[in-house]
C-alpha cells in the first residue's frame, strides 16, 4: 500500500525529482561554457593602504590648461544655444594640435588625434568654420591638422542618429572609434546620445556609463567632452559664475556629479554675439582658471581674449543692477565735450553718470565713431568731429 505524502510535502519530492532528472540529462560542461561566455562579475577593484603606494598610475597628460581637458578624464561645456561651443570645440581642437593657447590655457604640446561627433552642426557650417580656422596656416601646419582632426558628418539620413540606446548604432560608434582611435572624442550635442529622461539621475548615469564604455573600448586614455545645453534665461545666464555655476547645464544633476571638469560659456553681451565669457564651472583635479571674456574674429571664426570684458560689470548687467539703463550718442557727445579724451576715460565717464552697463557705454561709443560724430586721432585718444 503506496503511503501518500502531505501536501507540504508534495512540491518539495517534485522538485527534487526535477534536479534528479536534469543533472542526469545536463551536459557536463555546460556550466563551465556558460561561465565562459557569460563569466561572473568581478569585485570592485581594492587596493590596501601598502599597494596604493606602490601602485604605478599613468601620468597625467593635460590636453587644454591643468585638467581642464585632460586623457582619461571626462569634461562636459555646457552653455547656452548660440553661444559658440561647437565653435570653441573645434578650437580647442585645431589649438591643441598645433600647440597654440586658447582663452589663456595652454595645450599639451605633442599633436593628438581628435574626432568631433555630432549631429548639431550641418557639413557646410562644419566645412565653412574650419576652413576660416585654418585658411591662415602655413602648408605644414595645414597639412599637420588635417591629418590629427575627424569631423563626424550628416551625409546620409544615417549619421543624423547617434543615440546610444540602440545596439546598432552602438556598433557604428565602436567602428567609429576603432578606424579614428581617437585621443580625445567631443560629443555634440549630449542631448543627441542620451539615453531615457535627462532629468532622470539613474537615466544620466547610465549613459554616462555607455559613453565611458564605448569611447575607451579601444583607448581606455580617451578624453571624452561632453558637449550640453546650458538653462536659459538672465538668472540662469547669471549662474555661469559664483555659487550656483554647479546649477548651469540643464537637466539632472548627475552630469555635473559625473564630469571631472566642467567649462561654462554665457554669452558676455546681449546685443553682440561675437562676445562670450568662458569660466570654470567645475575642477575635481587641479586650481579653477579664472573667468575670462572672449571675441570672435569673423575672418578666422577664432576666438581670441577681449580685452574690454570686465567681470564685475558682466556680472552687474547680467544680474539687472543696471536694467533699463541706456544711452544715447549725445551722451556720448557730451561726455567727450570739447577736450580730448582717453578711451577708458570716455566710458568710465559715461557709466558713471548713466549708471550703465561698460559693454552698453563701448556699444555705444562704437556707434557714434561709425556714424562720424566723434573721431579717434593717431594719440589713440577721442574728440567729437566737425559733424
Amino acid at each position: 500500500m503506496n503511503q501518500t505524502l502531505p501536501p507540504q510535502n508534495q512540491g518539495t519530492e517534485k522538485t527534487k525529482n526535477l534536479v534528479e532528472v536534469w543533472s542526469h540529462i545536463e551536459d557536463p560542461g555546460f556550466h563551465a561554457l556558460e561561465n565562459e561566455i557569460n563569466p561572473l562579475p568581478k569585485p570592485f577593484s581594492v587596493l590596501s593602504g601598502g599597494e596604493l603606494r606602490r601602485e604605478k598610475v599613468p601620468e597625467k597628460v593635460n590636453v587644454l590648461g591643468d585638467g581642464v581637458i585632460a586623457l582619461n578624464q571626462l569634461t562636459t561645456v555646457i552653455g547656452q544655444g548660440g553661444t559658440g561651443k561647437s565653435r570653441v570645440t573645434m578650437q580647442i581642437a585645431i589649438s591643441q594640435i598645433l600647440g597654440w593657447s586658447i582663452a589663456g590655457l595652454k595645450t599639451h604640446p605633442k599633436p593628438l588625434k581628435h574626432l568631433l561627433i555630432g549631429t548639431e552642426n550641418s557639413i557646410y557650417r562644419q566645412k565653412s568654420e574650419y576652413m576660416k580656422m585654418t585658411r591662415s596656416l602655413s602648408s605644414e601646419q595645414r597639412e599637420l591638422v588635417d591629418s590629427q582632426i575627424f569631423f563626424h558628418v550628416i551625409r546620409e539620413i544615417d549619421d543624423a542618429f547617434i543615440h546610444l540606446g540602440s545596439d546598432e548604432i552602438r556598433r557604428k560608434w565602436l567602428d567609429t572609434l576603432e578606424r579614428v582611435n581617437p585621443d580625445v572624442v567631443y560629443i555634440d550635442p549630449y542631448g543627441e546620445v542620451h539615453v531615457g529622461d535627462i532629468n532622470k539621475d539613474a537615466d544620466v548615469r547610465f549613459t554616462l556609463r555607455e559613453i565611458t564604455k564605448v569611447c575607451r573600448r579601444y583607448n581606455p586614455m580617451t578624453a571624452i567632452v561632453i558637449v550640453h545645453h546650458g538653462r536659459t534665461g538672465r538668472a540662469n545666464i547669471a549662474q555661469a559664475v559664483g555659487w550656483d555655476k554647479g546649477n548651469f547645464a540643464l537637466g539632472s544633476k548627475a552630469l555635473y556629479s559625473g564630469s571631472r571638469s566642467q567649462i561654462n560659456i554665457a554669452p558676455a553681451d546681449p546685443d553682440d554675439h561675437s562676445r562670450i565669457i568662458v569660466s570654470c564651472g567645475k575642477s575635481n583635479d587641479s586650481k579653477p582658471f579664472d573667468p575670462i571674456g572672449l571675441k570672435l574674429d569673423d575672418d578666422t571664426m577664432l576666438y581670441g581674449i577681449d580685452l574690454e570684458f570686465d567681470l564685475q560689470t558682466w556680472r552687474d548687467d547680467v544680474e539687472g543692477k543696471q536694467r533699463g539703463q541706456s544711452i544715447s550718442i549725445q551722451d556720448v557727445i557730451d561726455t567727450i565735450g570739447k577736450t580730448q579724451k582717453r578711451y577708458t576715460d570716455v566710458l568710465s565717464g559715461l557709466m558713471e553718470e548713466h549708471g550703465c552697463a561698460r559693454c552698453t557705454a563701448a556699444r555705444r561709443v562704437a556707434e557714434a565713431l561709425e556714424k562720424g560724430y566723434i573721431e579717434k586721432l593717431e594719440s589713440g585718444e577721442y574728440q567729437t568731429s566737425k559733424k
